[in-house]
C-alpha cells in the first residue's frame, strides 16, 4: 500500500510542478523554464524556475514564439507581416525618378501604387533626349574632322506588376519595423518606345551624318530591392533581363543597309539589347522617390 501512496504522491507533485512553471519557447528552438514576472510589448522579465531568488532576466519578444503559462494558457508572439492592419496609415503611392537616366540620354519618371501587402504596380514615362547627348566623330567629304551630337528625341512607356517579400528590421535589439512598399521584389515589365537619332554612315569610304528612326519593345523580369525611409522617401535598386526587339542599326561607321554586323547590339535608352534583334534585353538602375497621398 505504501509504494502505491508514494507513487501517487510523486505523480501529483510532478503534475503540480509542471503547472507551476512557465515555459518560454524561443525562435531558436530552446525552451526556457521560468517564472515570468512581467510581459510588455517588447520584452519579458523572468527568473529561472529552478532559482526563484536569482537574477531577473530580460528577453525581447521578437525572439519568442510563444509562452505557455503555469495554468496551461498560451500567449503567442512574433509578427504577422502580411497583416494589412500593421500598415494602416502608411502612404501607398510614390513618384519616382530614375536617378541615372539623364546621364544616359533620357529622363524617366514613374508612379508606383501598392495594392496590398507585397503587391503593387508601377508605370513609367521616359523622355528620350532629356539628358546627355553623345558626341559622334567623323571625317567629312574634304577629310576634315567633324563632330555632331546624336540628337536623340523620342519617348517610351513601361508598366509592370510587383510581387514583393517584406523584410523586417531589428531596431535597438527590440522592435521590428517595415513598410508596405519596402522589400525585395520581382516585377514582370513591358517596355514600348520610339525615337530618332543621328548616326554616322560610311558610304564608299565617305562618312556622312544620317538619321535613323527606331521602334523598340522589351518584355523582362526585373529584380530589385526598395527601401522606405520615414514614410516619406524611397530608394529602389534593380536590374532586369528578358527579350527585346527593335530595328536599330547600332554601328556608327557602316552602311546600315549593307553591313550584316550593324545590329548585333543596341542601346535603346530604356534597355540594352544583346545580340541581334530579337535578342536578350538588359536593364539596371537606381530610382529615388517621394511618397504621396
Amino acid at each position: 500500500m505504501k509504494p502505491l501512496l508514494v507513487l501517487l504522491a510523486a505523480f501529483f507533485l510532478d503534475t503540480s510542478l509542471c503547472y507551476s512553471q512557465d515555459k518560454i519557447y524561443r525562435n531558436n528552438g530552446k525552451i526556457v523554464v521560468a517564472k515570468i514576472l512581467e510581459i510588455s510589448s517588447d520584452e519579458i522579465k523572468y527568473r529561472d524556475f529552478h532559482n526563484p531568488d536569482g537574477p531577473v532576466y530580460i528577453l525581447e519578444t521578437d525572439r519568442i514564439q510563444k509562452v505557455v503559462f503555469e495554468n496551461g494558457s498560451t500567449q503567442k508572439f512574433g509578427i504577422d507581416y502580411k497583416d494589412p492592419e500593421r500598415y494602416a496609415g502608411q502612404l501607398k503611392k510614390a513618384i519616382k525618378l530614375n536617378f541615372l537616366s539623364p546621364l544616359y540620354g533620357y529622363t524617366e519618371l514613374g508612379f508606383e501604387k501598392s495594392t496590398g501587402v507585397g503587391k503593387g504596380y508601377e508605370l513609367s514615362l521616359g523622355i528620350i533626349g532629356l539628358g546627355k547627348s553623345e558626341t559622334l566623330e567623323y571625317n567629312d567629304y574634304n577629310g576634315q574632322f567633324q563632330t555632331v551630337k546624336s540628337g536623340q528625341a523620342g519617348a517610351f512607356i513601361s508598366g509592370g506588376y510587383k510581387f514583393g517579400k517584406l523584410p523586417d528590421f531589428l531596431i535597438f535589439g527590440k522592435t521590428r519595423m517595415t513598410h508596405l512598399m519596402q522589400g525585395t521584389y520581382a516585377k514582370p515589365i513591358l517596355y514600348l518606345g520610339y525615337y530618332k537619332e543621328n548616326m554616322i554612315l560610311d558610304k564608299n569610304n565617305v562618312q556622312e551624318v544620317g538619321t535613323q528612326h527606331v521602334g523598340f519593345g522589351a518584355l523582362q523580369i526585373e529584380l530589385g530591392h526598395q527601401w522606405v525611409f520615414s514614410d516619406k522617401f524611397l530608394l529602389d535598386l534593380y536590374w532586369g533581363l528578358g527579350y527585346g526587339i527593335d530595328n536599330k542599326k547600332d554601328s556608327y561607321y557602316s552602311d546600315s543597309y549593307n553591313d550584316p554586323y550593324a545590329n548585333e547590339t543596341a542601346f535603346n535608352y530604356a534597355n540594352a539589347r544583346l545580340g541581334k534583334s530579337p535578342g536578350l534585353s538588359f536593364t539596371f538602375g537606381i530610382k529615388c522617390g517621394i511618397l504621396v497621398k
